[in-house]
């Protein structure tokens, strides 16, 4: 039997976001061409803006050696370019590209035509329910990020490197959630 939201609320939230990646994962997202951690980091860069190598490492939980290869990976494909950070001439900055941000919205409108297929096989009443739980769920879905996004921001100013929204002062170039 399945937990009930009143059991152990961390367990039904954990429940909910695990049920609710695997969907994405498995029906949803296009998985050709672009690995998950590729795809994360291109989300990231073009959220947040350019961001140092080394941030973006411990932002995404890989090693700096794994981080360097996927930005020489991706500026090999197009997707990200590096350049000298005004601040810190000796620093560079990784940013995505045009055509970088051209993949990422064929992609996301790709899950979109994907997530309408799947929503015409609700009732009404199951879409309104869903669409309601989002409008709920999603302002704290994005304190939820910027709270761990805090946290990595902590582990960056522990080794002395500045978190991305602070090293360029740059705003963001797409926003954190995107209409279905």
């Amino acid at each position: 039997m399945g937990l009930l939201p009143a059991d152990d609320p961390c367990s039904f939230i954990g429940e909910t976001l695990d049920q609710a990646t695997d969907f994405a994962a498995r029906y949803l997202s296009d998985r050709a061409g672009l690995s998950v951690s590729a795809g994360f980091l291109l989300n990231r860069v073009s959220r947040e803006g350019p961001a140092r190598l080394t941030t973006l490492a411990i932002r995404e939980g890989i090693s700096q050696p794994s981080m360097t290869q996927l930005i020489q990976r991706l500026e090999r494909q197009g997707l990200v370019t590096r350049h000298a950070d005004p601040d810190d001439g000796r620093v560079a900055l990784v940013a995505i590209t045009e055509s970088g941000q051209a993949l990422l919205d064929d992609r996301t409108r790709t899950r979109r035509e994907r997530l309408n297929v799947l929503l015409a096989t609700l009732s009404s009443e199951e879409e309104f329910a869903l669409w309601l739980a989002a409008h709920v769920a999603l302002p704290i879905l994005h304190r939820l990020i910027r709270n761990a996004d805090s946290l990595a921001d902590d582990d960056c100013d522990r080794i002395g490197h500045r978190a991305p929204s602070s090293t360029t002062g740059l705003a963001p170039t797409a926003s954190v959630s995107e209409p279905c």
